[in-house]
């Protein structure tokens, strides 16, 4: 049988791959150390492990056939054992200078085999330790002389190097298998927020349209429009979710082009007109005149309606009656900092750090029960960075401090250059 030595290290497969590279590893260091037990007299020894380095060989003719990746790891970490137990036994065993070997054992077999292989090579490992253990009771043991620090010091290269390779194809293994299941579980979740319309538009259509024909009791109706209402959100968590997956997937296409703040923010302020009037806020937009003709990069439809209108949205949600929602604009370099500012519950510490997490709840009721979806924050944030920006938020809790809480959420959108030119005019 031929050894494609190439195709066991391609990418295709994962397990075959690591097993060869292990393999490698393995062979290596033997090699090493035989050439260096040589290297102080122990010729004889020295070939001996030579030969050694090559009962690895096998492993690679074994991964040919994928049925027999089991049996390879299997051969591989009990040669491992083996060659440990030999080299260490020779250079004074449990009480020589490299007797740490034996402890690589159980790390080898979790990295090829997982949880069996951590109990099997713990199993070889405990069997070398009593093989050296027994070594003082053998009359005449050969040592190998060790005259200066050259091979301590190569021995421990040899290991640490090791060990950061098995991390490294652990968390190379790792990094595939999280991202493999991270693909399933969104597959999933496209085909259920697709399942799940169709069904709702049924119910909030046929609830909408026994409310049109005006048959219903006074109860009745009530409990038709809470439907209604309920499909609603729901619909609207649905487009959060839809949204937020694309983003992460770079599908959501944004074509930016320069927007401007004033404009937006005349058209924030009459989207929530009536909502700030039913609960008796105030909004106030502090936009300096030198910053009247700022433009920025952004996709103005997503600025206001996905992004302001959200962080304006929850900080009427968070605020008492009464209160005031303040933005402020101010330039950090090529940047514009917009501040949107509220004097209202703010944020509890144990949720702050996962107020952008797209799958840590943190929906919360408003001030006055007003429902929300949760999805909001995470999904502003995908699309600011899309703009080449970023969002962060600065929060003090009621539960935490009495006076002067609330909430501040900070912008980050670049300016256009023509902004950059009339700014520096000015």
């Amino acid at each position: 049988m031929t050894l494609r030595l190439k195709n066991l290290l391609g990418k295709q497969d994962l397990e075959r791959r690591i097993i060869a590279l292990y393999t490698l590893g393995a062979i290596i260091i033997t090699l090493i150390f035989s050439v260096m037990i040589a290297l102080y007299g122990a010729q004889g020894l020295g070939l001996a492990l030579f030969m050694v380095a090559g009962n690895n060989l096998p492993v690679l003719f074994l991964l040919q056939q994928k049925q027999h990746i089991q049996k390879a790891s299997l051969y591989l970490i009990s040669n491992g054992a083996f060659t440990v137990t030999f080299s260490v036994f020779f250079v004074g065993g449990l009480e020589g200078p490299v007797s740490y070997w034996v402890g690589i054992l159980p790390l080898a077999g979790g990295l090829l085999l997982h949880l069996r292989g951590i109990i099997f090579g713990t199993c070889l490992a405990f069997g070398a330790v009593l093989i050296l253990a027994l070594r003082k009771f053998i009359p005449r043991a050969y040592d190998v002389l060790i005259p200066d620090d050259l091979y301590l010091v190569v021995s421990l290269c040899c290991f640490v190097g090791m060990i950061s390779f098995m991390s490294y194809l652990y968390l190379q293994k790792n990094a595939i298998v999280v991202a493999d299941q991270t693909r399933k579980l969104d597959n999933l979740l496209n085909i259920v927020t697709h399942d799940i319309a169709n069904p709702l538009t049924l119910i909030s259509g046929h609830a909408e349209l026994l409310i049109a024909q005006g048959q219903a009791n006074a109860p009745q109706n009530q409990a038709l429009k809470r439907i209604v209402r309920a499909s609603e959100l729901i619909n609207q968590i649905l487009h959060k979710v839809r949204q937020i997956q694309a983003a992460k997937a770079g599908k959501l296409r944004i074509q930016t082009c320069a927007v401007s703040l004033a404009e937006t923010f005349d058209k924030l302020r009459f989207v929530f007109d009536n909502r700030l009037q039913q609960k008796e806020q105030q909004l106030r937009i502090d936009l300096p005149n030198i910053f009247q003709d700022v433009q920025v990069h952004a996709e103005p439809v997503m600025l206001l309606n996905e992004v302001l209108s959200n962080l304006v949205s929850n900080a009427i949600k968070f605020s008492p009656a009464g209160s005031v929602i303040t933005i402020t604009v101010a330039r950090e370099q090529n940047f514009m900092r917009i501040e949107v500012r509220d004097q209202g519950i703010g944020i509890p510490k144990e949720l702050l750090p996962y107020i952008f997490d797209d799958f840590r709840s943190t929906s919360r009721p408003g001030t006055e029960g007003e429902a929300g979806t949760g999805f909001g924050l995470p999904l502003a944030r995908h699309i600011v960075e899309a703009f080449g920006g970023s969002l962060h938020v600065k929060s003090r809790s009621t539960d935490e401090h009495r006076k002067n809480s609330g909430s501040v959420f900070i912008l980050l959108l670049a300016t256009c250059r023509e902004s950059r030119t009339q700014a520096k005019a000015s």
